[in-house]
Parts: C-alpha cells; structure tokens; sequence
C-alpha cells in the first residue's frame, strides 16, 4: 500500500493531489508497488531489500544517479511496543530516502508507526526534517520505555537468584540477555548514524529547534547507559546464578559424604560381628546382638554430631 500527504505549515495531511505530495509512505507493499516507486525516482534497487528484518544495519549515506535532489538514505530501528513477540519482531527498521523537496518512508511489515507519528506529532511537523527528527525521538522513547520494563524483570532475576535455581528463573535469564544483546547492538550501530546526520549543517538548519535536538541527544545517551548498565547487572545475576548452583551443590556433596560416613559405621560393625570365625564378643551371650545394635547405634549417633557440629570452613 502506498499513502501520500502533504506535510506544510499546517502538519500533515493527506495529499488530494500529485501536485501536493512531499510525503510518500510504503506500508505492507507489495513487491510491485516497492518497484515502481523505486524505478520513479530511479533508486537503487537493493535500498529496501533489508527493511523487514530485525538484523538491518542502520546507515546514512548520499543517494547517486536518483531523479531526486540532494538525496540520501536514511535507516535507523524502531522497537515496537508488542512485548509478546520475540525481540526481532519487535526491532522495526524504518527506512527514509531524503531529499530537497519529497520524503519516501518504507517501512516493515504491520507496522504501526507512522500512525502513532502522525497521531500523536502531526501538527507539530511542518516540514519533513521535522518529521525525520520526531520520528527519531520517537524511536528512543520506545527504546527507555521498553529498558525500564526490562529493568523490572531484572529486580525479579536478583531476587529469584538468592532464593532459586529452578529452570524457569535461568530460561527466563536467557530471554532477557538474548534481548538486550539485540537492543545493545541496534543502539551502538544508530549511534553511528546520527553523528553522521548531525553533521549536516543543512538538517540542522531546516530543523530550527535546538531543545528537539537536544531532547534528542539526551534520550540517545539515556537509553545507551540504560542498556550498558542492565548488560552488566545480567551479567552479575547471571554469576550469582552459578555460584548459587555451585553452592547448593557443594552443601548437597557436604551432606552426601557425611550420610555415607555415619552409615559405613553401623555397616562395618555388623560386617565385622557377621564373619563366620571363632572369637567374636558376645557369640555364645542371648544379648550379643543388642549389645552389637547398641554399640553401632551409639557410635552411628555420635559421628553424626561431630560431623553436624564441625566447621568445614577453616
């Protein structure tokens, strides 16, 4: 599907007519469609082949040879809000070609940002490096939102790490590691990106909002120490999951060893008085054997208090 508006002093509109469209969006097109907006402008034909994968690499760099004016491409990575799905569903590449008089926004599959954007910034966007900048700061408000509720999951991993080793804990580690290594990755490549938009003096200029730009730069370094520092928490929790593990172990091999020593006692003593030879105590007495049980019982007790009563530690 193709949707074409008008982005003026008034926000976004629309478009009525071909002459009054600056902004074209492609939204679940189809292959058709994806190639004749690209032989229109004559665009390179691989510029949107990565948009509907999670592992697409954010760039920025100038268009050649296109029908556009002063033309560039512009990728950078969405984070949905359906937390159902699995992180590469939700990591959404938006793909923008820019130019002096006519913005293309590609973007994946059942995607639902450019409605969100036009809802809830429309009016604030009156030419298209405005909508570029929102949609920018949009993408880094989904990105704190979505850290800020991992950061609850990792409270409930510490937590559960001191009192558990059960496999569902340790699957659900794995969930939350798996997800900030993509959002780790996704923010250091954008990174990279926006220095390089930020050097276009042109961009800056047409913006004219130095608290957008700076609004911008702030949640990018937020949301860059935010999936730093969970990174490095997971890797403790993760630690400390072993080290319960190893400790949990260690006290089971403790108690092992010294449930087999106590029961080697009562064990040797009746081996002992069960040899089939001359000379054993108590053979010819009717209290031979609760004498052998009592001995046993006596010693089998007082081994288990020693053992019990001794420190290992030192």
């Amino acid at each position: 599907m193709i949707l074409n508006f008008n982005i003026s002093k008034k926000g976004i509109t629309k478009a009525n007519h071909p002459k009054q469209i600056n902004w074209i969006v492609l939204k679940n097109a189809t292959k058709e469609e994806t190639q004749k907006t690209i032989d229109q402008f004559d665009l390179p034909n691989d510029i949107f082949i990565g948009s509907n994968q999670a592992e697409e690499v954010s760039r920025f760099e100038k268009l050649k040879d296109t029908n556009l004016n002063n033309s560039y491409s512009l990728v950078f990575i969405n984070l949905s809000a359906n937390t159902k799905e699995n992180i590469e569903f939700q990591l959404e590449p938006i793909s923008f070609v820019i130019s002096d008089s006519l913005l293309i926004t590609y973007v994946c599959e059942n995607s639902e940002f450019i409605e969100h954007l036009v809802e809830q910034r429309g009016q604030e966007i009156t030419n298209l490096d405005l909508l570029i900048s929102f949609a920018i700061f949009t993408t880094y408000t989904h990105f704190i939102k979505e850290l800020q509720e991992i950061k609850k999951t990792i409270d409930d991993l510490d937590q559960a790490a001191r009192k558990t080793t059960e496999n569902s804990e340790l699957f659900r580690l794995a969930d939350t590691e798996r997800k900030i290594v993509y959002l780790d990755h996704t923010l250091q490549d954008q990174a990279e990106t926006l220095d390089s938009l930020w050097e276009e003096k042109a961009f800056i200029s047409n913006i004219n909002d130095e608290a957008l730009i700076y609004d911008i730069k702030l949640s990018q370094r937020h949301a860059n120490k935010l999936v730093r520092v969970y990174r490095d928490l997971l890797e403790t929790i993760g630690g400390l999951f072993t080290d319960m593990m190893d400790n949990n172990l260690n006290h089971l091999m403790k108690f092992l060893d010294s449930a087999g020593l106590v029961i080697s006692i009562p064990a040797l003593i009746s081996g002992i008085w069960g040899m089939n030879t001359g000379g054993i105590p108590g053979k010819s007495s009717s209290f031979g054997f609760l004498i052998v049980m009592s001995l046993a019982t006596l010693l089998t007790i007082i081994t288990a208090i020693h053992l019990k009563k001794k420190d290992y530690s030192k």
